[in-house]
Formats: C-alpha cells, sequence, structure tokens
C-alpha cells in the first residue's frame, strides 16, 4: 500500500537537490554580469568609427575674429572652440585599431585604483570594412560591464601592454609619431579615445551575431591652415603698410611661410586635464573650459608641461624619451626651433593644395602635437608659432644727394635693399643718407663724404678735418679718424688713404656702388654691427614676422590659462589681415631675440580661428 510517509525522506532529498541547482543558476547569472573569473567567457565583438562625409566646409560659423588694438586676437578655444570643421580625406581615413578592455566605473577611478588591463584586440587594415566597421572578433573576457581605450593608426601596440599592465600604462603611454609623412603627403593621422563610455557586454554574442562597439575618437595632432590673401584688390599676398595716422608707408609681399617651434618629441596616448600645474592630479579626457562656458580654466598637460619653467629653458632640464626632467634641451622637444640656424626653402612655400572654405582659399600650413605651459611661462622658446618671410617695399625712401649735400626723399615702388633707423620711421639708402639723418641740421662738413686723403697729406689736415665733425656723429667717423692719429706727428705725411668709403667698408663690410648696396666685405658681419647702433640692414627687402599662436584669451592683457599653446584636434586658421610695420631684418637676430622672453606680435595683425577638428563619433555604444 502506498504511504507518503514511506517516500518522504526521498522527497525532501529531490527537494533540496532543485533548490541548490536554483541557487547555482542563480549565481551563475549573476556573475556572469559582474564577476571577472566566473561564468561564460569570450565576447564577439566588432568596432565601429565614423568618419564624417568630407565637404570642405566649414560647419557651423564662417566669421573670423579681428585682433584688437593691441593685436591679441580672441580665439574661443577650447572644447567648442569657433564652430568645428571637417578633416580631409587623408585626416579621416582609418588604417588600424588597437582596443583596450578594463573594468571600473570610470576611467578615472581605474587609474585612481591601479586598474589591469581586462585583454585588448587589434584589428589591422584587412579588418577594416566599408565604412570603417571592423570585421568580427572575439575577446576572452567575462561577460560584464567595461570601459575600452581605442587608439587607431598607430600600428599594433597591443603587445606593449598584456594583462599585468595598468590602464595608467596605456594613458601614459607617450607615442612618437602623430602622423606619416611621404614627400610632403600626411596620413595615418594617430586618433584615440575621446571621452570615457561604460559598455555593458552581458548579452549573447556569436560570430554572426557579434556585440557593435560604437565608439569616440579624435586626432591627436593639431593643423595650422593660413588665409594669406586680403580684400584690398591687391595680388594675394600683398599687403598696404599703414602707419598709425593711417597713410600707406609700403608693402609686403609674403614670399614663404614656416610653422616654428612644432613639438615632435611626443604626446600622451590620452588627453589630460589639470587645475594648476604644482602637482594636482590630472583629470584624464577631461575639458578645459567650465560646462557653464566661457575662459578656460584647465591646462592640457602634453609630457612636458609641468616643467616647462624659465629656469629649464636654457638649462638640460628635459627627457624627450619619457617625459620629465631629463638632459635634453628645451629645443629638442620641437622642429624648427626658432632660434636656430634654420634657413626657409621652397618647400617652406604654402602648401599649393588649396581648399575653399566660407568662401576664401586657405592652404594647410603643417602639422604639430599638442603643446602647452602653465600662464606663467608662456614663452618665445615653448610656444608654437608661423614666421612670415616677406619683401617690403618702402614707398619713400631718404636718399643723400651729393651735388646739393643733402638729404631728399624718393618715391620709390621697386624691391631694393635698403636702412632703417629711428625705429623704422626712417627708411635709407646707403649710410650717407643715416649719418645726415643723424646730425640732421648740424650739417658735416660740405665735403664729409668725399674728402679723400692720401699720403699727399699731412696728419694736421687730417686734425683739422676731423674737428669740423659733430663729435657724436652716429657711424663713429670722426673717432675712426682720431683713432688714426693717435701717436702720428702733426707735420708727418700719411702712410696711408683715408677717406668715408674706406671707413665704412673697413668698419661696417658695407658699400655702395653704382647705387647697389652690397654688405659684409671684409670678413665684417654688417647687420650685426649697424643693428648694434639701432640701424637695421635689409638685404633685397628681406623682411620676417613672427607670430605666436593664441588658442585661446580672456581679453585681459596678462597672460591667462591657455592663452599661448596648442591642443589635439584643433584646427588654427590663420588669416593675415594687415602689416603696420617693419619686422625683423632676420627670422632670428642673436642678441635680440630672447627664448625666455614673453610672446609679442608687433607689426603683423592676424585673425584667428580656432575650430575643434570634427570629432569622429558615434552615439552611445550599443550591443
Amino acid at each position: 500500500m502506498f504511504s507518503f510517509r514511506s517516500i518522504f525522506p526521498y522527497f525532501l532529498f529531490l527537494l533540496a537537490v532543485v533548490a541548490v541547482s536554483v541557487m547555482t543558476a542563480c549565481n551563475n547569472d549573476i556573475q556572469n554580469t559582474d564577476d571577472r573569473s566566473i561564468g561564460q567567457k569570450g565576447i564577439y565583438f566588432s568596432v565601429a568609427i565614423n568618419v564624417p562625409e568630407t565637404t570642405d566646409s566649414i560647419i557651423e560659423n564662417n566669421s573670423l575674429q579681428k585682433a584688437d588694438v593691441r593685436r591679441r586676437i580672441a580665439p574661443t578655444g577650447g572644447k567648442t572652440g569657433d564652430g568645428a570643421e571637417n578633416g580631409q580625406t587623408s585626416e579621416n581615413t582609418i588604417s588600424d585599431i588597437s582596443v583596450f578592455f578594463y573594468r571600473s566605473s570610470s576611467l578615472n577611478q581605474a587609474i585612481a585604483n591601479d586598474e589591469l588591463i581586462s585583454s585588448s584586440v587589434y584589428f589591422e587594415s584587412s579588418d577594416i570594412l566599408a565604412g570603417n566597421v571592423t570585421k568580427t572578433q572575439k575577446v576572452d573576457i567575462p561577460k560584464g560591464v567595461y570601459h575600452v581605450l581605442v587608439v587607431v593608426n598607430a600600428g599594433d601596440i597591443t603587445p606593449l601592454f598584456n594583462t599585468s599592465s595598468k590602464v595608467k600604462d596605456v594613458c601614459d603611454f607617450i607615442q612618437k609619431s602623430a602622423w606619416i609623412e611621404t614627400g610632403g603627403y600626411f596620413s595615418n593621422f594617430v586618433m584615440s579615445t575621446s571621452k570615457d563610455k561604460s559598455i555593458n557586454l552581458s548579452g549573447i554574442t556569436t560570430a554572426a551575431s557579434p556585440a557593435t562597439i560604437q565608439v569616440d575618437i579624435e586626432r591627436v595632432a593639431a593643423r595650422v591652415d593660413v588665409i594669406p590673401s586680403n580684400s584690398s584688390g591687391l595680388l594675394k599676398n600683398n599687403y598696404l603698410v599703414k602707419n598709425s595716422s593711417g597713410i600707406t608707408t609700403g608693402r609686403v609681399v609674403i614670399r614663404k611661410i614656416k610653422l616654428i617651434n612644432r613639438l615632435t618629441a611626443g604626446f600622451y596616448l590620452c588627453k589630460r586635464v589639470v587645475g594648476n600645474m604644482s602637482g594636482a592630479t590630472p583629470v584624464y579626457l577631461g575639458d578645459e573650459d567650465p560646462s557653464t562656458g566661457g575662459a578656460q580654466t584647465n591646462y592640457v598637460l602634453d609630457p612636458w608641461s609641468i616643467v616647462k619653467t624659465k629656469l629649464n629653458l636654457s638649462g638640460l632640464q628635459f627627457n624627450v624619451l619619457s617625459g620629465g626632467t631629463g638632459v635634453d634641451l628645451a629645443s629638442s622637444l620641437f622642429s624648427d626651433y626658432f632660434n636656430s640656424s634654420y634657413s626657409f626653402n621652397v618647400q617652406d612655400v604654402v602648401k599649393s593644395a588649396n581648399l575653399t572654405v566660407g568662401g576664401e582659399d586657405f592652404y594647410i600650413l603643417g602639422y604639430t602635437l599638442e603643446n602647452t605651459t602653465d600662464k606663467s611661462y608662456q614663452l618665445n622658446g615653448y610656444s608654437t608659432g608661423t614666421m612670415f618671410e616677406t619683401t617690403y617695399i618702402p614707398y619713400k625712401i631718404t636718399s643723400y644727394d651729393a651735388v646739393s649735400r643733402t638729404n631728399v626723399v624718393l618715391d620709390n615702388l621697386d624691391e631694393i635693399s635698403f636702412l632703417a633707423y629711428d625705429n623704422g620711421n626712417i627708411i635709407c639708402n646707403s649710410l650717407e643718407s643715416v649719418e645726415f639723418a643723424f646730425l640732421k641740421n648740424s650739417q658735416p662738413p660740405s665735403d664729409f663724404f668725399v674728402q679723400t686723403f692720401t699720403t699727399a697729406n699731412t696728419w694736421q689736415q687730417v686734425s683739422d678735418f676731423s674737428n669740423r665733425i659733430k663729435d657724436d656723429d652716429l657711424l663713429g667717423f670722426k673717432a675712426f679718424l682720431f683713432n688714426k692719429m693717435t701717436g702720428k706727428s702733426m707735420s708727418d705725411h700719411l702712410t696711408e688713404s683715408l677717406s668715408w668709403n674706406i671707413f665704412v667698408l673697413s668698419t661696417y663690410g658695407y658699400s655702395i656702388s653704382a647705387g647697389v648696396i652690397s654688405a659684409n666685405q671684409n670678413g665684417k658681419n654688417t647687420r650685426a654691427i649697424l643693428s648694434n647702433l639701432g640701424i637695421s640692414y635689409y638685404n633685397n627687402g628681406l623682411c620676417y614676422y613672427p607670430y605666436w599662436i593664441r588658442h585661446s584669451n580672456d581679453g585681459t592683457v596678462e597672460s591667462s590659462i591657455m592663452e599661448f599653446g596648442i591642443v589635439r584636434n584643433n584646427i588654427y586658421k590663420l588669416k593675415v589681415v594687415s602689416f603696420s610695420g617693419l619686422g625683423k631684418t632676420l627670422p632670428f637676430e642673436p642678441g635680440k631675440d630672447d627664448p625666455g622672453r614673453q610672446n609679442d606680435n608687433s607689426y603683423i595683425n592676424i585673425s584667428l580661428n580656432v575650430r575643434p577638428w570634427r570629432l569622429i563619433s558615434h552615439p552611445d555604444i550599443v550591443l
């Protein structure tokens, strides 16, 4: 006879087995989501990166902001800048992708907690399909919530980081190359994660139905464009020069433009910002400007930002291999360092491939890496800029007339060599006219420039002549004659010839023949010697204007946070508006140009837009 009491023990046993099975299943479901080691491993996934269609047009803002009276332009800079702009095809092309997975609540928390990389996957060129969606790969990690770091076009960097590597190791890695240059053509621009995102990879994936990870990335390089044109009706690259009274004094013709102080030593794979340079903890993938808008409140850091101080500028204080202090000069961080002996060449002319944006032609001048400093050390030795090589054509030139024995002002429209005196207010075509302009109404003897003494003359005659010259003549002709007379008997005859022309040739290595100036003769550096007297020598009218690029400006005279600097994924569009005076006689003038000087941009007026390169982005990551 059947009795429930007889089978009750077996029923309890069966109930216990079912309960344990249910509990185990529930546990497995939970741990598959969150645990790193328990549960089914292996996730099939692909990566999708959207490259915007190239339209060669400015998307949001076509206006250029004018320089104010201090020639301090006012770019917006920062996260949104003056409106975004699409990249060119070569700047958007994706050749390879490295993906790093890690577990944490955020990137900055992962770095603070020394979290490890969970796994990494590399997609080579053949893995990338149309639309920049990759083929499917499998990553051997448990299902769960992950974050990803993505690096594009850097080659396979995954072997550099394994599962014993920390997330911080990837973020702090200093990559040296941000693009490939072949014969003046730039491609393979390195890009990296632009913002932190979490990814829920808990669903069921197969090779046929992978999870699609959509990512936001940005280029690590910056681009500098120039628009060397105007609306005056003159030929492109020609600019009228007007003084403070609005009077046209000459014309500038831009010949070549060079990007100087391009930081090329390296960059962090991940952008980071900091509120101050004095030991504050960086925020990775953070913003420069506050969410409420306004001027920058954070610095963007390059690997050497913190050690770019005035004290370190002239010493062996840098390490170009790994960032931080070391035994390298500041100049080793840059190419085309502004106080080096670089020279312009044909490749420094504005790039021939012009693009039309907002109805204006602009040219891609070049690319550079991130370059930032503390606001107290935004110096010429650190900042990135442009150097304009021009021909200056003065419309009026002062010339000494030997017949009337006075200075006359001549009209001029030609490219000529000339001398500038009195801070460029007086432009002369000879040292005679400079000397006469200096003496002004106190005229020299009527035979000042033509008198020649030979062996037929005595030293007494030389003395009589020199006593009629003002003591403070600018070029020192009187002192030259008195030096020759030292120790001589006044009744003796000369043993050498003396004249004004002999004086300027022996003292300055300078002569003028048939109206053509020649210099640097007899082993003399004419330009350097004359420069000490406040006289600038412009050979064939060559004239140089430096311009230091601003990233942002809060409108004050004092340097502000991120005022001078270069930040990744920005396009710095420079439009030459006008020139207001003479530039430098050389790109760098020893003794005058100091790397430790605060930036100044005189005599060239620039309008500047700082436009973020339109980010290559997708919406939120989806399965």
